[in-house]
C-alpha cells in the first residue's frame, strides 16, 4: 500500500445523463435538490419519495425497493477512491426511477445535512409514513447528530467531515485500497449512528433499504460538490478519471451500460444542481507579518503487525521532536497516515480510533467507524483501510509535555456487549513533513 500525494487545480466541465446507456448527453440542471429541513410532509419531493417507497416495495422487477438494495450490497464501492462516483451515480439513478414510478417527473433527492440540522427530519420518523423504517438504532429519533459528532472526532468537527477548502484528492477521496476523509468520518459514522448495532443501515447489506441512506448519500454527494466547486477538474489524477463503472439500472428497468468517472464531474453532468453547497466552516486571517517557507523535511514511517496485535503506534524521529519543540521555530504540520486491519467479519461495528501522544499530553484525532463490504462483485481481499490527516495538532501535543510523540491507531469494539476477540491490524504508514518558516513584517 502506498501513499499517493497527487493533487492539482482547476476548473471542470461535463455533460452526461442517466438515460438508457451510459455516457449519455444530458441538458443542463432540471432537477435541484433541496435540503430536508426546509421540506414537509407535504412538499412535493417529500411525498413523491414516500410513494415511491410504497410503491417500489410492491414489485418484484429491476425497479423494485429491494433490487435497488441489491445494487449497493452486490456492486458497491467503498473503502476506496471510487466511494464518491459509485454513490453519485446509484443515488441519481434512484432518482430518475422514483420520478418515473411515482409520475413525479421533476422529483429530486432531499439531501439531509446533518452538520446544520441536529436532528433527522420528522417526517422520516412518523411510523405512518413509508419513509420510516423500524430497523433504526433505538434512541435515533431524539439523537442530536451535531453533538454525537462532536463528541467522536472533536478536532476534525471544526471543519465538518473533511476539510472541504483544503483537502487533496488523496485525502478527501482516499487511495485504490483505503478510504478518503469523506468516506471515513463523514460518511461513515452517520451509517454507525443511525443503525446502531443491527439496524439496516448498520450493514452494507441492507443500508440502501431505510430511506435515511438516501438522504444521507444525497448530502455526502453535496460534500464532492462543494470540494469539486473549488479545486475544479484538473485536480483529478487522470487515471481515475478514466475509471469505468456499470450495474445500474435505469427508469426502464434496464442496465445503463458504462460510466467513466471524469464524465460526471460536475452535477449538471447529470441533470441535478443542489439549493446551496456544502457550508465548511471557515475561519478568517487578519493582515500582517507574512511568513515565508525556509525548507521542508519529509519523514517516512511504517509499522507491520504481528499476530495478535489489535493496535500499532509509530514514534516521531527525534530530529523532527526536536524541530516541534524549538521555541524559536515557526513550523507547518502537514501528514498523511493510513491504518489498515485485517478484513474480516470481527471487523464490522468497531471504530478506528487515532491518537497522537506525548508524555501525559494527548490528542485524539477521532473515530472512523467501519463499514465493511463484504460479498458482491466488488469484494476486497486487502486489508480494510482508511486515511487520516495529520496537522498542527503534532505540534500541540510536542510543546505541552516532553518525551518521544508517538502517532497510535486502535479499532475499538463498539459493541462491547458481544464480547468479541480484538481485531487484527496489518499496518500504519504515516508521512510527515515539517515545513519551518521564517517571517518578515507586513
Amino acid at each position: 500500500m502506498t501513499i499517493d500525494r497527487r493533487a492539482l487545480l482547476g476548473a471542470a466541465t461535463g455533460a452526461i445523463g442517466v438515460a438508457a446507456c451510459g455516457d449519455a448527453m444530458a441538458a443542463g440542471a432540471s432537477r435541484r435538490r433541496k435540503a430536508a429541513g426546509s421540506l414537509s410532509a407535504t412538499s412535493d419531493d417529500v411525498m413523491a419519495f414516500a410513494d415511491a417507497v410504497r410503491l417500489m416495495k410492491r414489485r418484484t422487477d429491476s425497479l423494485s425497493w429491494d433490487a435497488q438494495n441489491r445494487i449497493h450490497a452486490q456492486r458497491a464501492q467503498h473503502g476506496n477512491y471510487l466511494f464518491l462516483p459509485w454513490h453519485r451515480l446509484q443515488v441519481s439513478h434512484m432518482e430518475r426511477i422514483i420520478a418515473q414510478v411515482t409520475g413525479h417527473s421533476r422529483f429530486a433527492m432531499p439531501y439531509w445535512d446533518w452538520q446544520e440540522e441536529r436532528f433527522l427530519p420528522d417526517w422520516v420518523l412518523d411510523p405512518k409514513s413509508a419513509l420510516f423504517e423500524p430497523r433504526r438504532a433505538p434512541r435515533v429519533a431524539s439523537l442530536d447528530f451535531y453533538n454525537e459528532r462532536w463528541a467522536r472526532n472533536p478536532q476534525r468537527e471544526r471543519n465538518g467531515l473533511a476539510s472541504i477548502t483544503g483537502d487533496d484528492f488523496t485525502t478527501f477521496f482516499g487511495t485504490a485500497r483505503a478510504a478518503g476523509r469523506v468516506e471515513a468520518y463523514g460518511h461513515n459514522i452517520i451509517h454507525e449512528l443511525v443503525g446502531g448495532d443491527d439496524g439496516y443501515m448498520s450493514s452494507t447489506r441492507t443500508a440502501a433499504l431505510d430511506p435515511i441512506f438516501w438522504l444521507h448519500h444525497c448530502n455526502i454527494d453535496r460534500v464532492w460538490a462543494t470540494w469539486h466547486n473549488k479545486f475544479g477538474e484538473r485536480a483529478y489524477p487522470s487515471n481515475w478519471k478514466a475509471v469505468r463503472m456499470s450495474g445500474f439500472t435505469g427508469a426502464d428497468g434496464r442496465p445503463t451500460g458504462n460510466w467513466t468517472t471524469g464524465r460526471f464531474l460536475t452535477t449538471p453532468s447529470l441533470g441535478y444542481a443542489y439549493d446551496a453547497f456544502y457550508a465548511p466552516i471557515v475561519f478568517a486571517t487578519a493582515p500582517g507579518p507574512v511568513s515565508v517557507p525556509v525548507g521542508a523535511t519529509t519523514w517516512q514511517l511504517q509499522a507491520e503487525a504481528r499476530p495478535g496485535e489489535s493496535s500499532l503506534q509509530v514514534e516521531l524521529p527525534e530530529d523532527a521532536c526536536a524541530l516541534l519543540r524549538h521555541p524559536n521555530a515557526e513550523v507547518k504540520v502537514e501528514g498523511l497516515g493510513i491504518i489498515a486491519y485485517e478484513r474480516s467479519e470481527n471487523l464490522t461495528g468497531r471504530g478506528i480510533q487515532t491518537i497522537i501522544a506525548a508524555g501525559d499530553a494527548n490528542v485524539d484525532l477521532g473515530i472512523s467507524p467501519t463499514f465493511v463490504h463484504f460479498g458482491g462483485e466488488h469484494t476486497m481481499h486487502d486489508p480494510y483501510a482508511v486515511i487520516f490527516s495529520l496537522d498542527d495538532a503534532v505540534r500541540q501535543v510536542a510543546v505541552e509535555s516532553g518525551g518521544p510523540i508517538t502517532i497510535r491507531s486502535s479499532a475499538l469494539d463498539l459493541r462491547p456487549g458481544a464480547a468479541r476477540p480484538a481485531a487484527q491490524a496489518a499496518s500504519l504508514q504515516v508521512e510527515l513533513t515539517l515545513t519551518e518558516y521564517r517571517t518578515f513584517p507586513g
